[in-house]
């Protein structure tokens, strides 16, 4: 009876283990289209077959299916599995099942519109020093209930190297662990390119002869594993008419200038009635830590910076020092009541930088050292932005609130 008994635990614990294994070792949502309508889902394990995506609205009753294509894990033995959904409801939740792993996630397409919905983004970059700093401000994000997360370069701090597989891993899993609510709703998170994903960092035209398979041997990861911003490494989505997502290189895969500002200020011009404009990049034009003075940072002011100005521009989102910072509205470089205000600096889950001081610093008008995210809320023709450090603290906001800093 005892040997019985045994024998039923050992097949039990198996059993468990051989379903626990079916789970995707992570998940990652992310669009290459637009989000209204559309979603490009990836899950990641060890199966070399074609699986199938299982897919919803919530409320129905039959399940539809995708068949996965599968895309190779650099210098691992994961695969990428991938299904792009598309003609989807705005603003509708769908339910979605990986293969034959029996739990159901969610995920929500974007409004058609923000007349009646405001739609929130956490925005921020330089992730992960450390997985645990990683998921301590994912988690606080989670608290703000946003409808995606844009991560601005410096992701998983790999340099293109095989040997930091282990940390793409860990980036991915707490992402997992971290980015999806207690109801099992997936975040889509929108990621940019930074210097630690490059070997070397950044760009220098004897590496980079402009083909993909150059992009590809010098950032390993970041072209095969996100199906957005994709070759060259700087994109656009567009959110129905309302709201038009600007992904820029700061010379890591690409030059700034030449055929990547010739071709924002195409696509600019192409969306000057879009509502909300909002760029994203790595280096600062207006940094809180580093020298005002150094190369990259000066290229964006001269290049991107009076094309930013020409369509009215806002806000814009930078990265790469590791501190929190927010400008002055700032035009022709000169404080500016209609000028753009430059928020963010990388500091989502690294060990943070000593700022430049705000009263000794022309252009800043807050810096802090801290890890954070910036909740970006777009409703009708507002934006408004507030800061959060890892501990939930409300460390900033614009247009300015009374807050304890």
């Amino acid at each position: 009876m005892k040997r019985k008994t045994l024998l039923l635990i050992i097949l039990l614990i198996t059993g468990f283990l051989a379903k626990s294994q079916n789970e995707p070792l992570a998940i990652f949502l992310t669009w290459t289209e637009d989000p209204t309508s559309t979603i490009s889902i990836d899950w990641h394990n060890h199966e070399k077959q074609s699986e199938i995506l299982y897919y919803k609205m919530e409320g129905e009753d039959q399940w539809k299916e995708e068949q996965s294509k599968i895309h190779p894990f650099p210098f691992s033995d994961r695969l990428v599995h991938r299904v792009a959904l598309q003609k989807l409801r705005p603003g509708t939740s769908y339910q979605i099942r990986f293969g034959d792993y029996e739990k159901v996630y969610s995920f929500k397409t974007m409004p058609e519109n923000t007349a009646l919905e405001p739609i929130r983004i956490a925005i921020g970059g330089d992730t992960m020093h450390d997985r645990k700093y990683l998921e301590k401000t994912n988690s606080q994000v989670l608290n703000y209930d946003p409808h995606f997360v844009i991560m601005g370069g410096d992701l998983a701090y790999e340099n293109g190297a095989a040997k930091a597989v282990e940390r793409v891993h860990d980036w991915f899993e707490g992402c997992k662990n971290t980015l999806i609510t207690k109801d099992n709703r997936i975040i889509p998170i929108v990621v940019g390119i930074g210097n630690h994903e490059v070997a070397g960092g950044y760009y220098s035209a004897d590496k980079f002869s402009g083909s993909n398979e150059d992009r590809e041997e010098y950032a390993s990861y970041f072209y095969r594993l996100f199906a957005f911003p994709g070759h060259p490494g700087y994109n656009i989505l567009d959110f129905g008419n309302y709201l038009s997502l600007f992904i820029l290189d700061t010379e890591h895969a690409n030059p700034i200038p030449g055929k990547q500002t010739e071709w924002l200020e195409s696509e600019l011009e192409k969306r000057k009635d879009v509502q909300h404009l909002i760029p994203v990049y790595h280096i600062p034009a207006y940094p809180s830590v580093r020298n005002f003075n150094g190369s990259r940072s000066k290229l964006v002011r001269q290049h991107w910076l009076p094309l930013f100005e020409k369509h009215k521009i806002k806000l814009a989102f930078e990265n790469h020092d590791h501190a929190y910072k927010r400008t002055f509205p700032i035009r022709r470089n000169e404080i500016d009541g209609d000028g753009i205000v430059f928020v963010g600096d990388g500091a989502w889950g690294v060990n943070v930088r000593e700022v430049h001081k705000p009263e000794e610093t022309w252009y800043l008008k807050k810096a802090y050292s801290q890890r954070h995210f910036i909740l970006l809320t777009i409703q009708g023709n507002h934006q408004h932005i507030t800061t959060v450090n890892e501990e939930g603290e409300v460390i900033d906001t614009y247009p300015e609130l009374n807050v304890p800093y």
